[in-house]
């Protein structure tokens, strides 16, 4: 007989996990499931922590050359970056889409051979970029512009009415030729020369445009004076049989001096304002000058100078705007003194 418990006595349980799932449960069991839990969350820790971020890294293209967004030509070099902000990012794998060899780097360099589209692929450890590329046909070469011609016009710049002169252009390249006097119900003239016979004396303008540039016309001023009066030849006297005259002396020939070209005032000016554009130097007016560069040059009728240190003064100077010319020749043409008029308020810095 089991003894009796004592009244007081009270029944104590102590708690324990899992303690009925054990009871049924292998313990290795248990310890497997636990072990495989902590090997999953290293798993995905590990996973969380090698994640890439692919939104650091972009396409970038460089030496456009058209207007159309992502238009190139065939055989153009195209610069292609990696724009990266991240500075872990270094390896990066370039494709063209074009079966040309794969290239390496943040920056690489290519040109297509054809035209078409292209899609241009960019990979950096797990993540990829894409970027498309137009290639159109390079364009035909521009037809080859003809450079500047300053036409001048040969002829005399006085004449007396009622002679017929002439008037001509020489310039190399000329194809076509626009003469026209610069006065009411005027006709033009459309060949290498044109001849005008003026009724009445007084001033003309002449103006010339080479190949249609009317960026470059030019103008000749004509002075016409009046015609000089014929005298009638006198009648001879059948009655009477002069002498015959006696003959000629013949006079030793004096020995001449250089000749010059003709250049009237108009053409002066114009070759000096080619100097202030550096198309002509001082050496270009030897011929008029007959070899004398030291000729006098009176500017604005008060200072002096010799023609060779003016031309040094003004060569590259397109501000120095000459008004007027005059030429004072010898009796071989050769110009001994240059008179020029020029406008010295906007010449300050200059002279």
């Amino acid at each position: 007989m089991a003894p009796r418990k004592p009244e007081n006595e009270h029944k104590v349980n102590s708690f324990r996990p899992f303690g009925k799932i054990a009871s049924h449960v292998d313990p290795m069991v248990l310890w497997t499931f636990f072990g495989l839990f902590l090997i999953s969350v290293v798993l995905l820790a590990f996973q969380l922590d090698s994640k890439e971020d692919c939104t650091t890294t972009d396409i970038v293209l460089s030496n456009k050359q058209h207007t159309s967004g992502k238009a190139y030509t065939v055989g153009e070099v195209i610069t292609f970056n990696a724009e990266n902000k991240d500075k872990k990012r270094n390896n990066f794998s370039w494709e063209f889409g074009d079966s040309s060899a794969r290239q390496t780097g943040a920056q690489v360099y290519h040109s297509f051979n054809k035209p078409g589209s292209y899609m241009v692929t960019l990979v950096s450890g797990k993540c990829a970029w894409n970027k498309e590329i137009i290639i159109i046909a390079a364009p035909t070469a521009p037809v080859e512009a003809h450079p500047d011609i300053f036409p001048v016009i040969d002829g005399p710049g006085e004449v007396f009415a009622g002679r017929p002169v002439t008037f001509s252009n020489k310039t190399p390249g000329a194809r076509s030729w626009t003469w026209r006097l610069l006065q009411d119900n005027a006709e033009a003239h459309s060949q290498s020369a044109v001849t005008y016979t003026f009724s009445s004396p007084g001033e003309r303008t002449l103006s010339l445009i080479v190949n249609g540039d009317t960026a470059h016309m030019v103008m000749k001023r004509i002075s016409v004076f009046p015609a000089r009066p014929q005298t009638a030849a006198p009648t001879p006297d059948l009655g009477f049989t002069p002498p015959p005259p006696p003959p000629p002396t013949v006079e030793p020939e004096k020995p001449k001096g250089p000749t010059a070209p003709a250049v009237a005032d108009d053409e002066f000016l114009f070759m000096l304002t080619q100097v202030t554009t550096k198309q002509k130097s001082a050496g270009d007016f030897s011929k008029y000058l007959c070899d004398n560069l030291s000729a006098r040059v009176l500017l604005n009728d008060k200072e002096t100078d010799n023609f060779a240190h003016f031309c040094s003064r003004i060569y590259g100077k397109k501000k120095f705007k000459i008004e007027k010319v005059n030429l004072v020749k010898d009796a071989n043409g050769c110009v001994k003194e240059i008179r020029i008029m020029y406008d010295r308020k906007k010449l300050l810095g200059i002279f």
